[in-house]
């Protein structure tokens, strides 16, 4: 009864009025967007509305931070060298630190009243009395191990765990978030960015001494702009970039995602392993009440994440003209009250925005909630009721998807993960399918197995009571047929089959260019039709790029190789090479299919299978294109790395000039273009 009422009231408020508090919000100044099923950014349902504007026209000088705690808000006041407590009721405003602080930058305060202080031009981190009295100073850890004498100490930012562990942002720390234990002694840096090293900074690694590694400039990894503290006691912290990142660095993880969730032992727990929808310019983040995140950047975006890292909402931005309610001039900071209104600090103009959660959001909270807590039933309508207003949500379909999971619906579960591209739940549901399958499966295998092996005794028995003697049979394949099946005897006896090619007792060209065929459908076998779990990115492009992926690499090692064979006096033809290449990549012919059809049936639990049968395939076909070279050109093993390194580089150059000669003709066609555009026009004006 009291599941029907709660899905009955957050129905009539969304039909009714999808803003929670209307009568105080102002009409919403930004769109709120999420992420849809095909992964791009849409338009949703109103998350958040703005509303009061707190400090608006009171003073506040360049401050950095804000806190909210209870009814009351705590505002770093840096340019004013104090900490300003509002009442957020009566508006009543009391101060803190004057005369002791110099520049505060970070604040935290617990529940009986302590506040933490981060100030950096102070180069400490005062603890205060709910009175304002100082109850300890912490300052630079001069006589730890720990902390290295080139190491940074200007605090910027404080959090403080329910066992009064302090953790310490600084400006330019490198190394990670400061851990303090409650008595105010350092315990080591926690949580640091990696940094991934550029070939040539690896190759530095393996041959420069320690002095010439410590005279580099720009080694060090990006510190962490600014953490808070969740329920938990976990740690979320923010980064930032230098600019922009592209997508292809976030792809290939060559940069980590900017928000995180750090366990104890210092490890991102949030999506460590996926590409986040975070910003390159996070300047805050803040931990909400229902296990999920928010964070903003300096220009006013607000993002807010679940618990898993699926972002959830995002809405606000920069004021480009005018002041207005709900945009920024620079967004400082961010903090989320007990009712769930979040509270985002204005540096430039000195003021904070509230923001008042709608109905759709506080009914995407409670599906997230009621899912979390493991009422499956409530939350597969509430998220079915999410879906009805926007069909096209992402984190909709994965709510959803995960209810029917947990409800044993695995085929129902299956269709929603699909939906969303969510391959993670998607594997977990066909896991448990085909446990089932498998399961109803075994007593009919058994039977099958036991027929067979009755069936093939029998046979063995009647053909010693007849004295039948097998007759081995060799088949006589035509020449071009045979030249083709050649590919399996290449697995066994790859020099002996070069010898034959070379001297044209096997192999043709036709054969050649029939296995190259074959390399064609296996090759686009592997790009596109892989099950959907292992489906690479390329799955969504057309038959023509893949083939040139394929068919141009190709082509220039023909060509490069020959040239280069013929330069070092190698006893090969191009007919050689061109054959020898096709058998060479046997084993991938042969493998990748069964690869193509493994991934249909295995999840990502057994993912190293499949990668590893695909890379045996991979190096086999390596290693018989290194014999085909030395046996063809009668090279040793040093005259044959030098010749494939030739090639690798001629080829590698061929497509530099190619690059260069598309831009080139680029220039000149838009040129003419321009020119001829511009003589028709004064014709005819």
């Amino acid at each position: 009864m009291l599941r029907k009422f709660l899905i009955f009231a957050v129905s009539f408020l969304l039909v009714f009025g999808i803003s929670a508090v209307s009568v105080s919000a102002s009409e919403n100044t930004t769109y709120t967007y999420t992420i849809s099923v095909d992964n791009e950014w849409i338009r949703t349902q109103d998350a958040y509305m703005p509303g009061e504007v707190l400090f608006s026209g009171y003073g506040l000088s360049q401050p950095n931070d804000i806190f909210v705690l209870g009814r009351k808000l705590y505002v770093a006041d840096t340019g004013n060298s104090r900490i300003v407590i509002t009442d957020l009721d009566t508006k009543e405003k009391t101060f803190m630190g004057e005369g002791i602080l110099s520049a505060p930058s970070g604040i935290f305060v617990k529940s009986d009243g302590t506040v933490y202080v981060a100030d950096g031009t102070a180069k400490a981190v005062f603890i205060l009395g709910a009175d304002g009295s100082v109850l300890k100073k912490i300052e630079r850890p001069e006589n730890s191990p720990l902390f290295g004498s080139k190491s940074v100490f200007e605090p910027k930012n404080v959090a403080v765990t329910s066992q009064n562990n302090i953790f310490v942002v600084g400006t330019g720390a490198h190394e990670g978030i400061m851990q303090f234990s409650a008595d105010g002694e350092f315990q080591g840096f926690f949580a640091a960015n990696k940094r991934n090293l550029s070939l040539l900074e690896r190759i530095q690694e393996l041959t420069f001494s320690d002095e010439q590694k410590a005279q580099l400039l720009n080694r060090t990894s990006r510190p962490i702009e600014n953490i808070d503290i969740t329920e938990r006691d976990l740690i979320c912290s923010v980064s930032q970039d230098a600019g922009v990142t592209t997508e292809w660095a976030k792809a290939e993880k060559k940069v980590e995602n900017r928000i995180k969730l750090h366990n104890m032992a210092g490890v991102n727990i949030l999506g460590a392993d996926e590409d986040l929808n975070d910003e390159w310019n996070f300047v805050d983040v803040a931990a909400g009440n229902h296990g999920n995140l928010y964070a903003v950047t300096y220009t006013g975006v607000i993002s807010e994440y679940d618990s898993s890292g699926e972002l959830l909402f995002s809405f606000g931005g920069r004021s480009m003209s005018s002041d207005r309610s709900g945009l920024f001039n620079v967004a400082a900071a961010i903090d989320v009250g007990d009712n769930g209104f979040l509270y985002v600090l204005d540096k430039e103009r000195g003021t904070v925005q509230i923001f008042y959660p709608t109905a759709y959001a506080e009914m995407t909270h409670t599906a997230a909630s009621v899912l979390e807590k493991g009422d499956y039933k409530d939350s597969e309508e509430l998220w079915n009721s999410i879906l009805e207003l926007n069909g096209m949500s992402r984190i909709a379909h994965i709510g959803y998807g995960k209810s029917l999971f947990h409800q044993q619906r695995f085929k129902e579960a299956l269709n929603e993960f699909k939906i969303a591209n969510d391959k993670e739940d998607y594997s977990d549901a066909f896991w448990e399918i085909r446990n089932q399958a498998f399961n109803n499966a075994v007593p009919y295998l058994l039977i099958a197995a036991a027929v067979i092996y009755i069936i093939c005794k029998a046979a063995g028995i009647i053909r010693k009571k007849k004295n039948i003697k097998r007759k081995v049979k060799q088949n006589n394949y035509p020449r071009f047929l045979s030249d083709i099946l050649n590919i399996f005897d290449m697995l066994k006896h790859p020099l002996d089959n070069y010898y034959d090619i070379k001297h044209g007792t096997k192999g043709t060209a036709a054969s050649a260019t029939a296995v190259y065929l074959l390399l064609m459908l296996v090759f686009v076998a592997d790009m596109l039709f892989r099950g959907y779990l292992f489906a690479p990115s390329l799955s969504n492009v057309s038959l023509l790029p893949v083939l040139i992926m394929l068919l141009v690499p190709l082509a220039l090692w023909v060509l490069g190789n020959t040239m280069v064979a013929s330069i070092n006096d190698g006893e090969g033809s191009l007919k050689n090479i061109y054959t020898v290449t096709a058998y060479a990549v046997s084993p991938y012919i042969i493998i990748t299919p069964f690869v193509v059809l493994l991934s249909y049936f295995v999840t990502y639990n057994e993912a190293f299978i499949l990668q590893l049968i695909w890379f045996i395939g991979v190096a086999w076909s390596a290693v018989l294109l290194f014999l085909a070279v030395k046996q063809t050109y009668n090279y040793n093993v040093g005259e044959t790395v030098k010749n494939i390194l030739l090639t690798a580089f001629f080829m590698l150059m061929a497509v530099v000039a190619a690059a260069i000669m598309y831009v080139m003709w680029n220039s000149l066609v838009s040129f003419f273009s321009g020119v001829f555009g511009e003589v028709g026009f004064r014709v005819t004006g």
